[in-house]
This record gives C-alpha cells, structure tokens and sequence, in this order.
C-alpha cells in the first residue's frame, strides 16, 4: 500500500498556505495535510471535490473540527445540506455532528502545499464531522479544520 502522508514539513515559525488565492497562517510547529470533504456514502471520490488544508493535531478530540464558514466557503458545502448526527458542546458552543467524511490527500515528501498525484484516502469519520458555528464580528474558531486521531 502506497504511504499516504510522508516527510511533512513543519516550521520553527509560523509560515503561510495558500486557499482560493488568500494565505492563511500557520502556526509553528503545526502540521499542514490536505483534505477534502464529501457526503457520508460516497465510496469513490469527484477529483472536482475542492481540496483544502487542514492542520493534523494529535490533541484533537473530534475526527474533524471546522468552521461553518470554512465548510461553506472551502468545501463548498452548506451545513444544512449534511444529516445532522448529533449534537455536542465545544468549549461551551454547541456544535453540530453531520454526516460527512474526510479525504486525506497523499503529499509530496517535503511539501507544504503540494499533493501527489495518487487519488486521496477516504477517512470514514463517525459520527462524521464537528462544525463549529460562525460568529459575525468574531475571528474564525477553530482558524484552519483540525483533523484527530
């Protein structure tokens, strides 16, 4: 089986990707994958999917941690498009659990922002992914999708 994730850079300072054209910031010392996102059921993936990053974090008690606006905006899914799961409170918020899963992309060894050529590895993600509410006039929470063990 072909590794899916190997030699991913990280930084001793915060460094930078790039999504629809706009850079976002990443912190140092946190570990940049690409994902996409899909409808629970989907067995094979739509290269058309919008891939976007995701920062790997180990802590991460969800399987998938993303703002409304993120999955909207990056994903080009509305919320109310996805079964909601369950419900659940993160750090005192409710968030939703909607049926959906996470396609991890193979990178190119040594490369922030470059996936490699091979289809990406469906993550079937039970009870599906968290998306945290968007808040007007509040800045973005979590900053970039968190991806868990």
């Amino acid at each position: 089986m072909p590794s899916i994730i190997r030699d991913l850079p990280y930084f001793d300072q915060a460094t930078r990707v790039q999504v629809l054209g706009r850079p976002f910031s990443v912190k140092r010392d946190q570990i940049v994958v690409w994902i996409s996102i899909t409808e629970q059921g989907i067995q094979e993936f739509d290269p058309r999917v919008p891939r976007f990053p995701a920062i790997l974090d180990i802590g991460c008690n969800y399987n998938l941690l993303i703002n409304e606006r993120h999955l909207t905006a990056w994903a080009g899914i509305q919320p109310g498009h996805l079964r909601q799961l369950v419900r659940m409170r993160v750090g005192g918020e409710p968030v939703s659990h909607l049926a959906a899963n996470a396609w991890l992309h193979a990178n190119v060894p040594g490369k922030l922002d470059e996936v490699a050529s091979q289809p990406p590895f469906l993550l079937e993600l039970l009870p599906g992914i968290a998306v945290y509410p968007a808040k007007e006039g509040q800045p973005l929470y979590p900053r970039l999708p968190l991806v868990g063990l």
